[in-house]
């Protein structure tokens, strides 16, 4: 059970721990079978700091199981208090001792749990804590695709595909950008650990133990008027209120909420109480509080992300939470509308770090302040859970958050890992749900991706079950069940498809939630996993399992090696940073026609390798980088080729004799339509510097829009064969740049 725990009293246990390794089984496999042989062994404890993915410690890439154990003082609490001991996340299973009492087990990588101690506490003196982390290798068999089989790469480093994995751990263990990627060794960089904090939490015996909030935007149909659907104004925040009366005896009494300005000026905005009989035990109460005149939760670029407080108090209890006031829903098209206005979503998909312990706001902060720099106002983050402050940073910043549950590729579709998945996806709703970003649902990243004969049913199977679960904690928000489907599509130009594809022949849906591309970072990042003598000539097994990806790279990318170490990096960082920018502008010439959302693949790569990001895990950037900018602006001025066929990140080519022509498009994501803006254009001969043609006129940019509002005509003589051209574009207001662009041709015989 997911309960409230911020801003209650409460102890820190983060600090000096022990460890051991397990050490052999002596009989048995019972919980207390092992603690039996753990507790007495005195010898082989070593000190680790706590919280901590053991993979950052000494212990590195372990696969098994650990020991740890930690000492503390029992704290002041009252005899109408109860001490609980809280683990936010432990990486794969737990089980917990206190002073010889077993308190339980849990099984997760993301999702907290608490244990009652009040009763196990020593009154006068130390108490003894002993936490057994059990993460082993999945044992799923994994399968040689066959589709490496003509490359360099020997058997083991050839692209290997899991045939059901049975933990639930997403990208933290089969993903493509994390070490063994793609290889047998898929599983390797173990994720496992305390990686967030243990403590203590002193409630009273009868507390607030959770409350979900949903907001909905009333409106009122005009009967007087024009007989239309008009907004009031005003917002209904509905709340489902958990009450633990942990006494003998049925309490009555008052539950009061007060709902409070947080990040703008105001007095109590809305205020509200019933009577409640609570019996010993759990009970949830409804309550609706209506807020009139109510500030609205908006991105950061269409408006201000006004949250509020939630103060709620029963008996001597009081807690307060934090949300925001908005509706983020989907219509049939695949559109989706804040606050019933329609929204084009500009989005990046994100991971902190493939080890979620040295994560946190010195991390995040950083990278949403250059996301919102490059007009980035959606945040997907896929098959992995990140700790809860990122989401807070979200709410505040005004970054609209798609949540993917952690599973990722192929897992078990047998009845316990459903019904274990179940479990998992509800707690994640309950965690979640009341964060003002929270936008949007996937319960599975790609449920239907194999390159195996023989698939587990996934999508007919789990994800319907996933999604029914989830919505039990959350049945307003659009709840998606996995990449693929209905309406929701990964692109990946010259990565994990064919860069040669004709883009005029692809169906795109509305909702793009991978596109992208890959390339080799700076060698002085390079050099920080990759052996000095595996550098050059590359020793391909070595490349491939950081990430390299043969068959992409040399198949789909088509890139060149090149006569050096520094050239190869160069032509693949050239090769992503054009294949991406197209990739941009041919998706939102596609604005609302279908497209309505976008997700860059990844910010930045998760652990030291070769990745897919932005930037690579040490936050130097990739060529890309600069490239995405030019073209994540609000306002866009770009050029659409007439070529058939229409390929992202290769050379345009016109023949002599042809005409190069194009469109020029204008596109605006704006709410507010921009009058009297000058849209210029010139084509430049870059062998001569010649200007071959040039436009320049005055229009107006409509609101939340996408046209075509001038073709670029260019008859090619004899003259420019072979010669490279420039397409210069711009669109300014006043002194104001809103965009400024730029493409490339070549003319050939």
């Amino acid at each position: 059970m997911i309960m409230i725990h911020e801003g209650r009293k409460a102890i820190d246990l983060s600090g000096t721990w022990k460890y051991r390794y397990e050490t052999e089984k002596t009989g048995g496999n019972s919980a207390e079978d092992f603690y039996a042989g753990e507790r007495h062994a005195e010898d082989g404890w070593k000190e680790i700091a706590v919280p901590n993915n053991w993979y950052l410690t000494e212990i590195g890439d372990y696969f098994g199981t650990i020991w740890f154990q930690c000492e503390f003082e029992t704290p002041e609490y009252s005899k109408e208090e109860h001490v609980w001991l809280r683990f936010g996340a432990v990486d794969y299973t737990a089980d917990v001792w206190l002073n010889d009492i077993y308190l339980g087990y849990h099984e997760g990588i993301f999702n907290p749990f608490e244990f009652d101690i009040t009763d196990f506490l020593k009154k006068d003196g130390g108490n003894r804590l002993f936490v057994r982390d059990s993460a082993p290798r999945d044992e799923t068999e994994y399968i040689n695709s066959g589709l490496d089989k003509n490359t360099p790469l020997s058997e083991p480093y050839q692209r290997h595909q899991a045939k059901a994995i049975t933990q639930v751990k997403g990208h933290m263990i089969d993903a493509m950008h994390r070490p063994g990627a793609m290889t047998s060794f898929r599983q390797d960089g173990n994720s496992a650990g305390i990686w967030d904090k243990a403590e203590l939490i002193i409630r009273p015996e009868k507390f607030i133990e959770y409350c979900k909030i949903s907001t909905r935007l009333v409106q009122k149909k005009d009967w007087l008027g024009d007989g239309q659907d008009k907004d009031t104004g005003s917002a209904m925040v509905s709340l489902d209120i958990t009450l633990n009366n942990m006494t003998s005896a049925t309490v009555t009494g008052s539950l009061r909420g007060d709902i409070i300005p947080d990040n703008f000026e105001g007095g109590v905005a809305a205020r509200s109480s019933r009577n409640v009989v609570i019996p010993p035990g759990r009970s949830t109460v409804k309550m609706v509080i209506t807020v009139e005149e109510a500030k609205l939760w908006w991105t950061w670029d269409h408006g201000y992300p006004h949250l509020y407080n939630l103060v709620l108090g029963w008996q001597e209890d009081t807690v307060k939470i934090r949300f925001g006031i908005k509706e983020i829903v989907q219509d049939d098209a695949g559109q989706w509308y804040l606050n019933n206005k329609r929204i084009f979503l500009r989005g990046m998909r994100y991971i902190s770090s493939l080890w979620m312990s040295e994560a946190g706001e010195e991390m995040w902060k950083p990278d949403f302040e250059k996301m919102i720099r490059m007009n980035i106002n959606s945040i997907r983050i896929g098959s992995h859970m990140e700790k809860d402050g990122l989401y807070s940073l979200c709410d505040e910043l005004g970054l609209l958050m798609w949540q993917v549950f952690p599973l990722h590729y192929c897992v078990s579709d047998d009845d316990d890992m459903i019904s274990r998945a179940s479990d998992m996806i509800r707690d994640m709703g309950m965690m979640l749900t009341n964060h003002a970003c929270m936008g949007m649902w996937s319960v599975y990243k790609e449920p239907e991706i194999y390159q195996l004969p023989d698939k587990p049913n996934n999508y007919f199977r789990l994800c319907h079950v996933l999604k029914e679960t989830l919505k039990t904690v959350d049945p307003v928000r659009w709840v998606h069940l996995g990449d693929y489907r209905e309406g929701v599509m990964n692109i990946m130009i010259g990565c994990c498809s064919d860069g040669d594809t004709d883009v005029d022949d692809l169906i795109i849906p509305p909702n793009i939630v991978e596109f992208g591309s890959q390339s080799i970072p700076c060698l002085e990042t390079l050099r920080t996993f990759i052996p000095e003598d595996k550098l050059w000539p590359p020793h391909w097994d070595t490349w491939e399992y950081w990430g390299l990806f043969y068959s992409n790279t040399f198949e789909f990318a088509k890139v060149e090696l090149g006569n050096s170490l520094e050239e190869f990096i160069e032509n693949t960082q050239e090769y992503e940073a054009v294949s991406v920018k197209e990739q941009i502008e041919f998706l939102r010439m596609k604005k609302y026609d279908p497209v309505s959302s976008m997700y860059l693949y990844y910010w930045s790569d998760a652990c030291p390798m070769i990745g897919s990001g932005l930037l690579d895990y040490y936050r130097r950037p990739y060529k890309v980088y600069d490239y995405m900018q030019k073209v994540y602006t609000p306002v866009l001025v770009c050029a659409q080729p007439c070529i058939h066929p229409y390929k992202l990140g290769r050379e345009k080519i016109f023949h002599v004799g042809m005409s190069y022509t194009a469109r020029v498009w204008a596109i605006n994501d704006n709410y507010e339509s921009i009058s009297d803006v000058l849209l210029q254009w010139k084509v430049t001969d870059c062998e001569t510097d010649e200007i071959l043609c040039r436009n320049s006129f005055r229009l107006e940019l409509l609101a939340d829009s996408a046209e075509i509002p001038d073709h670029i005509v260019l008859p090619l003589g004899e003259e420019l064969s072979g010669h490279r051209c420039r397409v210069d574009m711009k669109i300014s207001s006043g002194n104001e740049v809103l965009s400024e662009n730029d493409s490339y041709f070549r003319v050939e015989p």
